[in-house]
């Protein structure tokens, strides 16, 4: 967490805290947590009904509650306990607490002008403007009654090599897609394959999957984390797309946003995506359950070399219930994620708060948990044995990770801050209580427009900060104007000679 949003976090406080604690909740003090925890689906165009305002969330009340009570949201398989990772969707027991006892209370309105508004939640989740696009051309499915592959191949058109720091999977029909594998062709062999059996991805340098619940990938982008992938001049991207049975007649026309490094950047550090642990040999009987594990490497040697792990990518299909994966030697074990409740319709790209280093001489291993009975609501038909294969129905152990080769202190490097402040990176979050004080003192607070901090220091600095982050104002001087501002919540950070002083103001024009 970086120095801003930490003051951010704290100023919150003043402001918030107190007038939650002095009052019954009302909406106002509800919204901010929704924003942090539901709003990023839960928005006018996004998954299931929308939770963007104040109506929205009365009539959904019932839902709300029980998908908070029941943990089912927001989603967030991995264990927190077991492992962190970066943007963890995982809601605090006070914010929980504070939403349902609003619903118990009687969903109070309050002036719901005061809430703060909605992030613009737009089409793509990263900012800015691609380097590339690329458009997947459209095709058609086939798919009746068995799981189709198809196999699709677009020029990058760049005349020189490249380095991918970002890039984003947008489905053009998110329901369509059970998965997208999207590969480097750099020896132009790649070619189109509509016939459904394309089970083998055609290009030769993996970057990445899609999948439900996923995101997109981003590299931090500064040294020492200067990582990316390598595009060659000349090359196709190749884009292996799974769609399940009963989908015939749909369409999809999906798009890759690629964002590169500057012609010229140097010391970028290679990364690569392996599913490096798989089993393709079990089977889960009719009406029971089977553990299926597996290690890489396979024999008793361990890793030849150091690797630093960035991220993992663990996956199974709808008749597994957990998933398990570590690094070991001996007894002696390294944790890298734990999904003691696996969701098929949550998957995800789980990136470390900071780089995992896994020495030579250790081994990556997996543990899946298969349950074909009565008691698994998901599995396709428990008096049918599962098989391994490739379609929804069958099973797999496939388990992914994101790595480079380890140099010197890597594991010190703190991937959730650097991404904390990447430009690419869209903040939708709203400052949330805690329980810390300032003793900044900012008046008149509520303002209309003109507010002053009271100091003794003849010399301060002053910077202002809306809700998502951003600088709307500084001073020199004890004075601050926002009377070009909109009304809302701002957060205060005074600079002198001695320390940093936090606070938050309200303001409210006429």
């Amino acid at each position: 967490m970086n120095a801003l949003r930490k003051a951010l976090l704290l100023a919150s406080t003043h402001c918030l805290m107190t007038s939650a604690s002095l009052a019954q909740q009302s909406y106002k003090d509800i919204a901010p947590i929704l924003i942090n925890n539901c709003t990023g689906c839960h928005h006018n165009g996004g998954i299931a009904f929308s939770l963007g305002n104040y109506s929205a969330v009365v009539a959904n009340n019932v839902s709300v509650k029980y998908d908070l009570l029941s943990n089912k949201m927001p989603p967030w398989p991995a264990d927190p306990n077991y492992k962190h990772y970066v943007h963890e969707r995982v809601i605090s027991m006070a914010d929980k607490n504070a939403i349902i006892n609003w619903i118990n209370n009687g969903m109070q309105a309050g002036d719901t002008s005061l809430a703060p508004p909605l992030p613009n939640y737009g089409a793509y989740q990263l900012n800015g403007t691609p380097d590339l696009i690329i458009n997947v051309p459209k095709f058609t499915s086939t798919a009746t009654t068995a799981d189709h592959y198809y196999c699709l191949n677009v020029p990058a058109g760049i005349l020189q090599d490249r380095y991918i720091r970002a890039f984003e999977f947008v489905p053009g029909n998110a329901a369509l897609i059970h998965h997208a594998v999207i590969t480097i062709d750099t020896l132009g062999t790649a070619v189109n394959d509509l016939s459904g059996g394309c089970y083998n991805f055609q290009g030769q340098i993996n970057i990445g999957d899609f999948a439900p619940g996923m995101g997109p990938t981003v590299l931090p982008g500064v040294s020492p984390a200067k990582f990316g992938f390598k595009l060659k001049a000349g090359s196709k991207f190749s884009f292996q797309i799974h769609v399940p049975e009963n989908t015939a007649g749909e369409q999809d026309s999906s798009q890759l946003r690629i964002y590169f490094y500057p012609v010229g950047t140097t010391g970028i550090r290679d990364i690569y995506f392996q599913t490096v642990l798989q089993n393709w040999n079990f089977t889960v009987p009719a009406n029971g359950t089977r553990v299926v594990t597996q290690q890489y490497p396979s024999g008793a040697a361990g890793l030849p070399i150091n690797i630093s792990l960035y991220g993992a990518f663990p996956h199974s299909h709808k008749t597994c219930t957990s998933i398990l994966n570590y690094a070991f030697k001996g007894t002696d074990t390294i944790p890298l994620i734990n999904i003691p409740s696996w969701d098929f319709h949550w998957q995800g790209q789980y990136v470390f708060k900071s780089m995992v280093k896994v020495p030579s001489t250790y081994r990556l291993f997996a543990k899946h948990f298969f349950d074909n009975t009565v008691n698994n609501p998901n599995t396709p038909d428990p008096n049918q044995t599962v098989f391994v294969g490739t379609s929804t129905t069958n099973e797999m152990l496939f388990d992914s990770y994101l790595y480079t080769y380890y140099q010197t202190g890597d594991e010190s490097i703190n991937i959730d801050s650097l991404l904390s402040n990447d430009p690419l990176l869209v903040s939708t979050k709203v400052p949330t209580l805690t329980h810390a004080e300032s003793p900044l003192q900012v008046f008149p607070n509520p303002c209309s427009g003109l507010f002053q901090v009271a100091s003794e220091q003849a010399k301060l600095s002053i910077k202002v900060y809306n809700t998502f982050g951003q600088l709307v104002n500084t001073s020199n001087e004890k004075q601050v104007d926002l009377s070009n501002a909109p009304n809302g919540i701002y957060f205060i950070v005074v600079y002198n000679s001695e320390q940093t002083y936090l606070g938050s103001a309200r303001l409210i024009k006429e």
